[in-house]
């Protein structure tokens, strides 16, 4: 089973300059340690873009107090593509998000989605 977490509002402007954007943060989405008692096991990141970013994958053990880096992956310019799905296996740590750094040019078009999913740890399904 697959379920979509709402991308915030903030999320969903378009990103300037060299902007981070938090898209998902599991601390401010469910609250300090509540996501380790949800079903989810993986989440998916996809957004329709125009320009370059770079995408921050982080983990935090503490309640979102400190967050370390686990994947960072530079993202291509390629004119009204879909980026993603950039898939994430989280049932193993207490807290995550997802931020992604703007690569200096405005986004013209920024189209997010993102999903949970609490049926297979298997990534890509």
């Amino acid at each position: 089973m697959s379920f979509t977490i709402g991308v915030p509002t903030a999320a969903q402007a378009l990103p300037t300059g060299t902007a981070t954007i938090e898209i998902f943060n599991s601390v401010t989405a469910f609250g300090a340690g509540a996501m380790r008692n949800l079903p989810i096991k993986r989440v998916s990141f996809g957004v329709e873009h125009d320009q370059g970013f770079t995408i921050v994958a982080s983990i935090s053990s503490n309640g979102g107090t400190n967050w370390d880096v686990i994947d960072s992956q530079a993202v291509s310019v390629l004119a009204n593509t879909i980026a993603g799905p950039f898939d994430y296996l989280i049932d193993t740590y207490d807290e995550f998000k997802i931020a992604i750094t703007n690569g200096g040019v405005d986004q013209t078009t920024w189209r997010p989605f993102l999903k949970g999913h609490e049926d297979s740890r298997a990534s890509g399904t």
